[in-house]
């Protein structure tokens, strides 16, 4: 295995190579992973607001044979990007926090080489930092 983490009843260590790092997780972690969703909402009625748009810009309606219709796809679409961008950004600045270095370049120093071993080592992060700790 390339890497391990471990929990006691405060602490979370990774471990790779020689390296060690340990954090916490606490109630405000959590609250703050809680309000990505949130945030990158707000975020888009943000810019979306700069630009003179609503979120009901991304909404059409069409009518045909007397009922209205709605299309909600570009709406979803744009709330799914935020969402991404907002998220990869949180989860960069706390690998910033804790390891110096953002989530790619931490992945890259530990020997991580496919999308598979990626996904599976955010996974685990994301649930250690989460307190979803594995028993």
């Amino acid at each position: 295995m390339k890497y391990q983490f471990k929990a006691d009843e405060d602490n979370i260590t990774l471990s790779y190579k020689d390296k060690s790092f340990t954090f916490k997780t606490n109630v405000k972690l959590i609250s703050e992973m809680q309000g990505l969703i949130m945030k990158s909402r707000i975020k888009m009625i943000q810019d979306l607001s700069k630009e003179g748009q609503s979120v009901r810009d991304l909404i059409k309606e069409t009518k045909k044979d007397g009922k209205t219709y709605t299309d909600n796809s570009n709406k979803v679409e744009l709330e799914r990007i935020y969402q991404e961008q907002v998220t990869m950004d949180f989860y960069n600045n706390k690998c910033e926090e804790i390891f110096g270095m953002d989530l790619a370049s931490l992945m890259i120093d530990i020997g991580l080489q496919t999308e598979e071993e990626g996904t599976k080592f955010s996974t685990d992060f994301v649930s250690y930092l989460s307190g979803n700790i594995p028993r």
